[in-house]
């Protein structure tokens, strides 16, 4: 025989079971919505944190100031003539060899911006955020250039290769080695 309570009470116990059972749908889909903002909050790439406005203004203050000469260049033919010569700017640590002429709005002729690395190896650069069409020059560890990039289009991204193992990257205004007839196997001195 049958009670009629332990009935109810078995019956009871399925509703229960059922009413979590319908319920743990909800609970995991909220849990699984809380980790997937969490994950937003913490690997935004839009998010600005205060070390990324930091280096914003030293970036747009560098750019409002323009050119600060920390050197001079000068461009020779492979027998020794000189060619021209331009006050430079170096780059010669990781934050500046990043910065670059990002942000530049405009840059004399005579003027440009010399990268030195520690080792020569194949370089590549870019155009992000770079508004001044410019030459590239690569130039190995004797001074020679390797590879010339001329009129390169502004605020691009694509990786513009040096094609040979350098150590030296110069930049200058677009047009710069056409005018000067500036050629792969010229040679390059520098002075701080």
């Amino acid at each position: 025989m049958v009670n009629l309570r332990d009935k109810q009470k078995s019956s009871s116990k399925i509703q229960s079971r059922y009413k979590k059972s319908r319920q743990k749908p909800i609970i995991y889909l909220t849990l699984l919505l809380l980790v997937v903002m969490i994950m937003f909050v913490l690997y935004n790439p839009n998010r600005q944190d205060r070390r990324s406005r930091q280096t914003v203004n030293e970036i747009t203050q560098k750019a409002a100031t323009g050119f600060t000469r920390e050197g001079e260049l000068r461009f020779l033919k492979a027998d020794s003539t000189e060619v021209t010569a331009i006050d430079i700017e170096i780059a010669d640590d990781d934050y500046r060899r990043e910065l670059g002429l990002m942000y530049r709005r405009q840059m004399e002729q005579h003027q440009g911006m010399l990268f030195i690395f520690e080792e020569e190896d194949y370089r590549s650069f870019w155009m992000k955020n770079t508004y001044l069409p410019l030459d590239i020059l690569y130039a190995d560890a004797t001074k020679r250039i390797v590879r010339i990039h001329e009129n390169v289009p502004i605020l691009n991204e694509e990786q513009i290769p040096s094609d040979y193992p350098a150590k030296y990257v110069i930049e200058v205004n677009a047009g710069f080695c056409a005018l000067h007839n500036i050629k792969s196997g010229d040679l390059f001195t520098f002075s701080r």
